[in-house]
């Protein structure tokens, strides 16, 4: 009996649990007729085109190393706080809605105290969504399941609590919390439902643990429109005062430290305060949408606004709320005294460059190694703006120890607009280039400290060359270019060419090349200083047309050339990411082997594996042989599952990548390339491995197996290990 008594107290537990953890039906069909009828609630559903205009100031405190997550955007507000200790940003905004173009916010008004200028890349930064709607919610570029979602409905718990009046109106309030404890992307918070329109009235997400989070959205009622109105939103981020290194999705967050005197001991620790204030709803127009493809825009006018321009809108903001009144006296808080030159050149630094007044000295050209030039020293770089605003001139000179030639390259462009970024440009370049390796005009200029593939390359031609290109963003998500070129192409080998009866050492090509870039999901910002990718979106998508011409400016050969490629990344929740990409290229007519393609060989042609020790590439066959493969035809496509990074130790964060590449492609008419040895790629390749990376310093290790149709019969011959590394400046 006793048993017995145990075993019926245990299962009633049980039951009761479960029902307490179940939600009640009628909350959940409350929860499902706002979510279906939030058609016609959310302004973006419910109106065809809207605009209103809102103030919005932030606060961010913390210690020099506030943020080191990864990413551009956390990088430069990381820089940013690490110069000021302390940043501030209040910016004023008109949004605007269109069915056809979405939703965008013109900035038209933005200060920064302390800054000659506003530091553009914090308004990339999603610190909080701008509607309570929004799937997925975000908050500090974080994504959170939205409750009011089909999503929410599988992951929350709903419970109907007492309910309340807002602006006049009977709200219900229903409360949501995870239904799996722990859930990284869940919040839990409150929602208030009008009884009658099912709409959102107010709504609070919370996110508790180290940092205490709120997410707040205000509503009021417009009668015309029968909709409520977001006229404010707030988010504060707060450490618990016991607490000295935090993490912040994924960032690193420290906010007080024992030796800091500086701080008032009453002052509560705050990492970010923000808070946007809405007003001025017109369910039309009153204004030009502007450029479609916009995201977000910084006007011309928004920088320059006189000091009193602020009052009003500070004014309002504290009407509603006290914890702004210090705000006013935020110019006497905020040093930044050198602050924007030092942000400039390690933004400009990221991508090779290192200003120097009106001039921006180009760092990928200081010193290199190579098989034929040996050590290869040079200078080179380009004017900016501080010269001239519409022309820019530039150009490098190099020398190589071993061929003991000199290289250069001169060049100038003017801006034909502003806005489309559109340059008209004249070069003339003397130079070295390897065998096959086609590149697309439309590429990000990427920098690194080490060039793996270049120290390990064999075989080059060189080059002289002149032409003209035209550089424009034909819209924001689409960056285009056209060149019209003539080279000279001489050989450093025996390579010879012949595709009819007369053989050709050297040969003349003129080429019209046309390429874009288009990324159809990526969110974009225009500023002052340019055109800025908000959210990269994928696919990411290029292609690129070359027409060779027989007999123009005393050319050799007829031909087309044909390029695409895509890239698309998938990031998890558990912050692991896959990324897949493929490449293709295709010519037709007489082509020369130096004009073809190969498949990003990385693997020198040493014996031993030791012997063949070196850096991986990015997207490279680590166990392909340089020039072992060439192809007039080919397809090249890589897939990356990167790990989320093992916490071993603070300074110990090894990231494990899993890597597959494959490449098939096939040539026509190989015997008209004389004095050279190699295959074709018809039985397609195989190689797949592993990186270890961010092991010490920026370097990991990287081992690579080569199989299939092209396996070697001596086993060493199919293994590649090398050292990585990828250093995020």
């Amino acid at each position: 009996m006793k048993y017995f008594l145990i075993l019926i107290a245990f299962f009633s537990t049980l039951t009761i649990a479960a029902q307490e953890s179940t939600p009640s039906p009628t909350d959940l069909l409350l929860m499902k007729e706002v979510i279906e009828r939030s058609t016609g609630n959310d302004l973006e559903q419910a109106l065809s085109e809207f605009q209103y205009k809102s103030y919005e100031n932030l606060k961010i405190t913390g210690d020099p190393e506030a943020i080191t997550g990864p990413g551009y955007k956390k990088t430069e507000l990381r820089k940013t706080i690490k110069q000021t200790q302390f940043f501030f940003a209040e910016k004023t905004s008109t949004y605007l809605y269109t069915d056809e173009y979405g939703l965008k916010e013109q900035i038209t008004g933005a200060d920064m105290p302390g800054f000659n200028e506003p530091v553009y890349p914090i308004y990339n930064i999603n610190f909080q969504s701008v509607s309570a709607y929004r799937k997925p919610y975000i908050i500090f570029d974080r994504e959170f399941i939205n409750p009011v979602s089909e999503k929410g409905l599988r992951n929350y718990f709903y419970a109907s609590k007492q309910d309340t009046v807002i602006d006049g109106r009977s709200v219900y309030r229903l409360d949501f919390q995870p239904l799996k404890e722990g859930h990284p992307s869940a919040l839990q918070g409150s929602l208030y439902i009008d009884q009658e329109t099912k709409a959102i009235a107010r709504a609070v997400y919370l996110n508790t643990g180290d940092l205490n989070v709120q997410a707040v959205h205000n509503f009021i009622y417009r009668e015309d429109l029968g909709l409520w109105f977001n006229t404010e939103r707030f988010l504060s981020i707060k450490k618990e005062k016991d607490k000295k290194e935090l993490e912040l999705f994924g960032a690193r967050l420290q906010v007080g430290t024992e030796n800091d005197n500086k701080r008032k001991e009453n002052q509560e620790d705050l990492y970010v305060f923000l808070k946007a204030i809405n007003f001025d709803l017109n369910n039309k127009l009153e204004q030009s949408f502007g450029r479609r493809g916009l995201f977000k825009e910084v006007t011309e006018e928004a920088i320059n606004k006189p000091v009193n321009y602020w009052d009003s809108y500070r004014d309002l903001a504290n009407n509603t709320d006290d914890e702004f009144a210090s705000y006013k006296e935020i110019d006497s808080i905020v040093v930044a005294t050198n602050v924007t030159k030092k942000l400039e050149t390690l933004d400009k630094f990221k991508v090779g460059y290192y200003p120097v007044g009106f001039f921006d000295i180009d760092l990928k050209y200081l010193i290199k190694y190579n098989n034929y030039e040996a050590f290869r020293l040079g200078i080179g770089g380009t004017t900016n703006g501080k010269l001239f605003e519409d022309w820019r001139f530039g150009g490098y000179v190099a020398y190589g120890t071993k061929d003991d030639a000199f290289k250069y390259n001169v060049n100038a462009g003017y801006r034909l607009s502003k806005e489309n970024n559109t340059w008209l440009s004249i070069y003339r370049t003397d130079d070295i280039n390897e065998f096959a390796a086609e590149t697309f005009l439309t590429d990000a200029r990427v920098y690194s400290l080490f060039e793996p593939r270049l120290v390990n390359i064999p075989t080059f031609y060189l080059y002289r060359e002149y032409g003209l290109s035209l550089q424009q963003r034909l819209f924001p998500s689409v960056l285009s270019e056209v060149s019209l070129s003539r080279k000279q192409i001489d050989q450093t080998t025996r390579y010879t060419y012949q595709p009819s009866d007369t053989p050709f050492n050297s040969y003349t090509l003129t080429e019209l090349k046309v390429g874009a870039r288009w990324s159809p999901y990526s969110d974009f910002m225009r500023t002052p200083a340019g055109y800025e990718e908000t959210v990269k979106g994928y696919p990411v998508l290029s292609g690129q047309f070359t027409k060779g011409f027989n007999d123009v400016l005393e050319s050799d050969f007829n031909y087309i050339k044909v390029s695409a490629k895509a890239a698309y990344t998938i990031a998890q929740a558990n912050k692991s990411t896959t990324e897949l990409s493929i490449e293709g290229h295709y010519a037709s007519g007489e082509v020369p082997l130096t004009h073809l393609f190969h498949a990003y060989p990385n693997a020198p042609n040493k014996d031993g594996i030791f012997q063949r020790f070196s850096v991986a590439g990015r997207r490279s066959f680590e166990t392909m042989y340089f020039n072992e493969f060439f192809s007039d035809k080919i397809a090249v496509g890589q897939i990356k599952h990167e790990f989320a990074p093992f916490k071993i130790a603070s300074f110990l964060q090894p990231e494990l990548v899993l890597i597959s590449r494959y490449a098939i492609g096939d040539l026509t008419d190989k015997q008209q390339h004389i004095n050279v040895d190699f295959q074709t790629l018809e039985h397609g390749y195989l190689e797949s491995g592993f990186e270890l990376n961010q092991l010490f310093y920026g370097f990991g290790l990287s081992a690579a197996y080569r199989y299939g149709a092209y396996h070697l019969p001596n086993l060493e011959d199919n293994i590649s290990i090398k050292f990585t590394f990828y250093l995020e400046l």
